[in-house]
């Protein structure tokens, strides 16, 4: 058997690297370094928004999200500890609007926390939540409320046979209870007022369920992933359908894009070494 082309195998091996190279490397100590935000639109009358991090001056954008629509959450941003600005403006605003809400966070290390806009337009307020982190017990998934019903001012919601919150006024979260993991019936009720929707939750998962307003004034709930068990870090999701997130301003759809290309350029280098080894072989 004749032997791959060492031109080839170098051409390979150098395109590799190359690409390699270009990736973005995190220290081995940002690990220790990083916390980890998101941002939570819950306002029922305010339209779709931009919403942007900041270094806390306000002159560096880290992140951008685009048309954020009611009931919608962001991913999860990491970000190095330490304290940041986030701004909301009417979406598609031009430079320099005046945001409809700021607020500043501070990322602590190892820690989640959630930024969000809550209540009518002309009472707007932001507030900041900490998230959990921790796994729950086996064969269970870990739920906590947070209220944002605008119309009912307080709600108790039932995970199952749980009671995860109640009479949970209006901006606040529940603790963190144990349920046992699957589909689960979520029941909340104000008053006369009673909904129960059956949602998911995964063995091992985290998450908190947003108690929000229907164009009816009735109750629904958008359950969102804080963490899960196959995850190293949080992960968030939008479950609501209103509004769309566009992926952060920086390095990340870079990265993506050359691990996608480095990918192909190996994938195309070892299909011609394959090809070319398969010429080597000997006929019958």
């Amino acid at each position: 058997m004749g032997m791959p082309s060492r031109p080839l195998a170098a051409m390979a091996a150098l395109l590799g690297a190359v690409l390699i190279a270009l990736l973005p490397v995190a220290p081995a100590s940002a690990a220790a370094a990083t916390g980890w935000v998101r941002v939570a639109h819950l306002s029922p009358d305010t339209k779709q928004v931009d919403v942007t991090l900041s270094s806390l001056s306000g002159d560096t954008v880290l992140y951008k999200l685009s048309s954020v629509g009611y009931g919608a959450v962001s991913q999860y941003i990491k970000l190095p500890v330490g304290t940041y600005a986030i701004a909301m403006v009417p979406a598609g605003a031009p430079a320099g609007t005046t945001p409809v809400v700021k607020a500043s966070v501070s990322v602590g290390q190892g820690k989640a926390e959630t930024v969000a806009a809550v209540g009518l337009n002309k009472d707007l307020q932001t507030h900041v939540y900490s998230d959990a982190l921790g796994s729950p017990a086996s064969g269970s998934a870990r739920v906590r409320v947070l209220q944002a019903s605008t119309t009912h001012p307080t709600v108790t919601v039932k995970a199952g046979s749980t009671t995860v919150a109640s009479s949970a006024k209006f901006a606040t979260t529940s603790g963190y209870v144990d349920v046992p993991a699957g589909t689960v019936p979520v029941t909340m009720t104000s008053g006369s007022t009673s909904r129960t929707m059956n949602v998911s939750l995964p063995a091992g998962s985290v998450h908190t369920l947003f108690v929000l307003d229907t164009s009816s004034h009735g109750l629904t709930v958008s359950t969102v992933l804080d963490s899960s068990a196959a995850a190293v870090t949080p992960t968030g999701s939008i479950d609501t359908g209103a509004g769309g997130l566009a992926g952060p301003v920086g390095l990340a759809p870079v990265a993506a894009g050359l691990a996608a290309l480095a990918a192909l350029g190996a994938a195309g280098a070892g299909a011609l070494l394959a090809r070319r080894r398969t010429a080597d072989l000997p006929t019958r």
